[in-house]
């Protein structure tokens, strides 16, 4: 049997065209996934020749106040995928931190379980 995610999908990232290119300065666009064991983001990718788009699970350390890397994952594909986060209570981002292709559109939702 599945996960099943105990919030409604709610929104991460919208229209995202560009590749990040710095971490985030603060948490202020992140998910608190505090609570929860994982953050399943639902990912709308549009765009013209699209070879592939890297994402990057962001966690932050607030000891430290700076994130760290986790797990990265390629598209190579347009359309609709699922991607889990093994948050476990921590401040998770979807950074996008690479792209060949000639344009992209990236939107993120999350739910929570």
């Amino acid at each position: 049997m599945g996960e099943t995610y105990a919030t409604q999908p709610r929104l991460h990232r919208s229209n995202i065209t560009t590749v990040d290119a710095t971490d985030p300065v603060d948490t202020s666009g992140a998910i608190s996934s505090k609570g929860y064991k994982e953050c399943r983001f639902g990912i709308t990718i549009t765009g013209t020749d699209l070879a592939s788009l890297e994402t990057h699970i962001l966690f932050w350390n607030p000891r430290q106040e700076k994130w760290f890397g986790g797990g990265k994952r390629t598209f190579t594909s347009t359309g609709q995928h699922a991607l889990v986060a093994d948050g476990r209570g921590a401040i998770i981002f979807l950074k996008v931190t690479a792209f060949s292709g000639t344009s992209f559109s990236l939107s993120a939702d999350y739910s929570l379980s």
